[in-house]
């Protein structure tokens, strides 16, 4: 209980006895009038102490009047007090009240600009990150990508490299069959051409026949055509070997 409340109560008993005392006088007096009309209405008869008792019930008349004067006053002054310890009580009330909303006021301003900040902070967050996190995020799958990119571009290179190799080993083992078969057609065309050599000088003769003048005109055409012929037969077989042999190297590589 505050001091306020306190004092209100207090006041409150003070104002009830004040009006017991007060309803006492009233009574009281009220009672000594009655006697006294009783007095009145038979003063024909009075006796001496009738008399006595007449002249003291005035004179107590007058003093119960002053009595219920001094409760009413003191009635009256108790209820003031009350009224004002409640109106007392009703200003603390409303100061207080006052107070309350005026920190309300201030915790909803705060709120909102709290809710404010909060919304600016989100928007900050959301504009970082479209104008930084995404770019960077983007930037970074691309490297990704062209790291993997690159890296399957040196596997690539790696394998093409082996490829190469194996590629040309296999020419350098195409070439020296080549060349094995170029030594072969070599000394195969220089025993036709001494063989060719030989044929003539056994068939020639110092005083020839005119047939023999006939097949000597011959010999010379036909030898070199059927010796150019029989080297062209070998390049083709060559080249044709070269051509297999390139074609399987290409296709067992794959």
């Amino acid at each position: 209980m505050t001091v306020t409340e306190e004092r209100i109560s207090i006041a409150r008993r003070a104002a009830r006895e004040a009006k017991k005392a007060h309803e006492a006088a009233v009574i009281q007096r009220a009672n000594s009038q009655r006697e006294v009309n009783d007095l009145l209405q038979r003063k024909s008869l009075w006796t001496d102490a009738d008399v006595g008792r007449f002249t003291s019930l005035v004179r107590q008349d007058h003093l119960y009047e002053q009595e219920e004067t001094r409760a009413k006053v003191a009635v009256d002054e108790t209820d003031g007090a009350v009224e004002k310890e409640f109106s007392t009580l009703m200003r603390t009330i409303l100061a207080r009240y006052h107070e309350e909303q005026v920190w309300s006021d201030k915790i909803r301003s705060a709120s909102t600009y709290g809710s404010l900040a909060a919304l600016g902070l989100n928007m900050l967050v959301f504009i970082m990150a479209i104008l930084v996190v995404e770019p960077w995020k983007r930037r970074r799958l691309a490297q990704t990508f062209e790291d993997k990119v690159e890296q399957l571009s040196v596997a690539n290179a790696l394998r093409l490299d082996e490829a190469m190799e194996k590629i040309e080993s296999k020419f350098g083992k195409q070439e020296e069959l080549l060349s094995v078969l170029q030594g072969e057609l070599v000394r195969h065309v220089e025993k036709l051409e001494q063989a060719h050599n030989d044929s003539m000088a056994v068939v020639a003769d110092p005083q020839p026949s005119p047939v023999a003048e006939d097949v000597k005109d011959v010999l010379p055409e036909q030898g070199p055509l059927s010796l150019s012929t029989r080297q062209w037969e070998l390049a083709v077989v060559g080249a044709g070997s070269f051509a297999v042999g390139l074609l399987a190297t290409v296709l067992f590589s794959r």
